[in-house]
């Protein structure tokens, strides 16, 4: 049973100078996981008037830690990367409500009873733009550059960064267990992209090898659907 009422209210803002600084000074001192640099998996579905859906992941690095519990069926990591849709055809820029959600799929041999996974996000940065020369970034400070798009000037923040939030997710008694991080952000236009910079998971109650994989979903207005899987990564 998934009990998001903590990330739906009662959010935590924090400073994003202090979480990319955080997590500066952990890739630091951080020897395991694993990184890669531009997109690094991609899906596309063509809809009846000929438009591309693209989506796409890039930048992801997990980095794992010693479980701070010190417990051995404890797991603890660290995310970045980035996740995001691009539109492209006759009617791209018409585009509304279209959903984008992102998050990971947690494998495992066996979960203890009350095995949770809690996830910890210090914001998502979100912004949207135009496909149109396919200009969308954040500018200087570094937290989104990929899709391949251009450093141009048609990206705005789709309303406030979406605030900090906490997910306690019940685990299966084994085999996979998803768990949405940002769950159908709606937006309008041609192009969106979520960055994901600090996240914090912590799982509890597993037994055996824990195994996560990133995976990102885009849904039209009509119900077009676009899901791409990042590539699995040991946990332990």
């Amino acid at each position: 049973m998934t009990d998001i009422s903590t990330s739906r209210f009662g959010y935590k803002r924090f400073t994003r100078s202090v979480a990319v600084a955080g997590i500066a000074a952990l890739a630091m001192v951080m020897g395991n996981g694993t990184a890669s640099a531009g997109v690094d998996n991609s899906s596309s579905v063509i809809d009846a008037k000929g438009n591309r859906i693209e989506v796409v992941q890039g930048d992801t690095q997990y980095q794992t830690v010693p479980p701070l519990d010190g417990v051995p069926t404890s797991v603890e990591f660290f995310h970045n990367g980035y996740a995001g849709v691009a539109i492209t055809g006759p009617n791209a820029e018409e585009f509304e409500g279209t959903q984008l959600t992102v998050g990971y799929q947690i494998g495992y041999p066996v979960a203890l009873a009350g095995a949770t996974i809690v996830l910890n996000s210090p914001g998502l940065g979100f912004a949207i733009g135009s496909s149109n020369g396919i200009d969308l970034s954040f500018g200087p400070m570094g937290m989104f550059e990929g899709l391949g798009l251009n450093a141009g000037t048609n990206a705005e923040l789709a309303g406030d960064i979406i605030p900090s939030q906490e997910l306690d997710i019940d685990l299966e008694p084994g085999g996979i267990t998803t768990v949405p991080l940002l769950e159908g952000q709606e937006f309008d236009g041609s192009a969106a992209v979520v960055r994901m910079q600090g996240v914090h998971g912590s799982i509890s109650g597993a037994i055996g090898p824990v195994t996560i994989r990133p995976y990102a979903m885009a849904v039209t207005e009509n119900g077009d659907t676009v899901m791409t899987y990042g590539v699995p990564q040991k946990l332990n």
